[in-house]
């Protein structure tokens, strides 16, 4: 039988143990090691004493997808169906979305027939104007990494990249879409041109999606098919998916320990086991899964297998702070998801969530009120705030309430507010990222490491992609035990 230690307990960490503990005739014993003193990463909920909650970290799923399948069939193993709160595509807080330049907020499509308006955003052209001139454009022939702003300059003009795609980069990544990889964050319209030319072509008569090797046929996933969910979220919060993981590992035997930083790994490949060190033991197991930032991971390497903590080592990370503000009554100018902001506005913010907007399920039930995050700093933090460490949060809070009663004309004061700072909570994607996961891959193959890497350094930011990777490592590591 099998041994495997789990490192990092964010949502991938236990995601990985989750899909460990499905296979007890191969694995009998699964370990968890999380360096800091809770489980959960960065899915942290807060419900107020008047039955509002607020998140402070991912807010809500989407459905799309493998990924998204994926991960509603483990709410519905988890017996989360009851709790699920849906957002479902007519909703205004999901197909309402805004970006603010020019000191107001514009309105992006949120129709097929919206796509064949003007938008000043875009210099008066309408998103399908710049689609058809699109398949037209010659392609770049250089077989080298390119930076989203490069590649969607060249695609669709640089205004809809500066007032569209880099926005959006700086809502999900924190980032700065000059220096992130297409390659990594776009790779289907990175290959759609590679292979056909154009995005357009390259996404219309390109090769079939590849066929999943899962069978993904949950409940949970066909009412939301039916119902045609766009997102959700859970009637608590989404710390409640991290917490029904913790329970279901626990009741299944996996040993979970906190406060157990691993300083370091040495593997022994002809004996097929791993010394895994802490500050404070030392022990061995048959395999590895590491779901801790690669940064983190990197330095366990260091001396004696250069290839892995190099590229480890390579991309930096984003901190992002939140700050969830709730005003009295509806403040709102129009429901919606939220908007960002270009990082060509002289502006101190990344966007704002319309969190009661998206989800009113969350809201006091006793009152009306209005819940926003504002989202701040990113791959500018230091910049504009100074060292996460030292920053007194309310800076940030000044920042968030002046900026929003601005450019959302509130004049009242928040009833209530929350300050979060998540040091390196993102990794960025930086040129030359698909590369080099492909080295670490290949020099883990070749030297029949028992390892396997995880998590949102490697293959999606993303709570679903982070799920979805963890199930794809074990379910390749089951396979080399089956073979044993």
């Amino acid at each position: 039988m099998t041994s495997v230690a789990v490192i990092g307990g964010g949502i991938s960490g236990l995601s990985a143990a989750y899909y460990l503990s499905k296979a007890p005739h191969l694995v009998n014993k699964v370990v968890l090691l999380e360096g800091s003193s809770r489980l959960g990463g960065w899915l942290q909920s807060t419900r107020t004493e008047e039955g509002a909650i607020f998140e402070h970290g991912p807010r809500s799923l989407r459905v799309a997808g493998e990924p998204g399948a994926n991960i509603l069939e483990m709410a519905d193993d988890l017996g989360l169906s009851d709790e699920i709160v849906p957002v479902l595509p007519s909703h205004e807080g999901a197909k309402n979305r805004f970006i603010f330049a020019g000191g107001k907020l514009h309105k992006l499509p949120s129709s097929f027939r919206g796509l064949f308006s003007r938008y000043e955003l875009f210099g008066n052209q309408s998103p399908a104007l710049l689609g058809l001139r699109e398949p037209f454009i010659k392609r770049r022939e250089e077989e080298t990494d390119e930076s989203v702003h490069s590649f969607f300059c060249r695609r669709l003009g640089k205004q809809f990249t500066e007032n569209a795609i880099d926005p959006m980069v700086r809502g999900i990544y924190g980032g700065d879409c000059r220096q992130l990889s297409v390659q990594a964050l776009f790779p289907s319209m990175h290959q759609a041109e590679k292979r056909k030319g154009s995005i357009t072509r390259g996404l219309l008569f390109g090769p079939k999606q590849k066929e999943t090797p899962f069978r993904i046929d949950s409940e949970l996933l066909k009412k939301a098919k039916k119902e045609q969910w766009a997102l959700w979220s859970l009637k608590d919060g989404l710390e409640g998916l991290s917490d029904s993981l913790k329970g279901h590992l626990a009741r299944s035997g996996v040993e979970l320990l906190t406060e157990r930083r691993v300083e370091r790994l040495e593997f022994d490949t002809t004996n097929q086991v791993v010394q895994v060190n802490t500050l404070d033991e030392q022990f061995q197991v048959n395999h590895v899964i590491s779901a801790v930032p690669s940064n983190c991971l990197s330095p366990m390497f260091a001396g004696h297998h250069p290839v892995l903590s190099d590229n480890l080592s390579a991309n930096p990370s984003a901190t992002i702070g939140l700050v969830n503000l709730e005003y009295a009554g509806d403040v709102l100018p129009s429901e919606g998801f939220g908007y960002l902001v270009p990082s060509g506005e002289p502006e101190r913010i990344l966007g704002v969530v319309f969190d009661s907007s998206i989800f009113p399920q969350h809201n006091r039930p006793s009152s009306a009120t209005t819940r926003l995050t504002v989202m701040m700093g990113g791959t500018w933090f230091n910049q504009l705030f100074g060292d996460p460490d030292k920053v007194d949060s309310s800076l940030l809070l000044d920042v968030a309430v002046t900026t929003v009663g601005q450019h959302l004309k509130i004049t009242s004061e928040p009833l209530r507010s929350f300050t979060t700072i998540q040091k390196d909570c993102i990794p960025q994607y930086t040129l030359g990222h698909t590369d080099r996961l492909e080295q670490m891959e290949s020099y883990i193959a070749e030297r029949s490491l028992p390892l396997s890497l995880v998590g949102c350094s490697y293959r999606g930011v993303g709570v679903n992609d982070c799920v979805l990777s963890a199930r794809k490592a074990v379910t390749d590591f089951l396979k080399t035990c089956e073979r044993d």
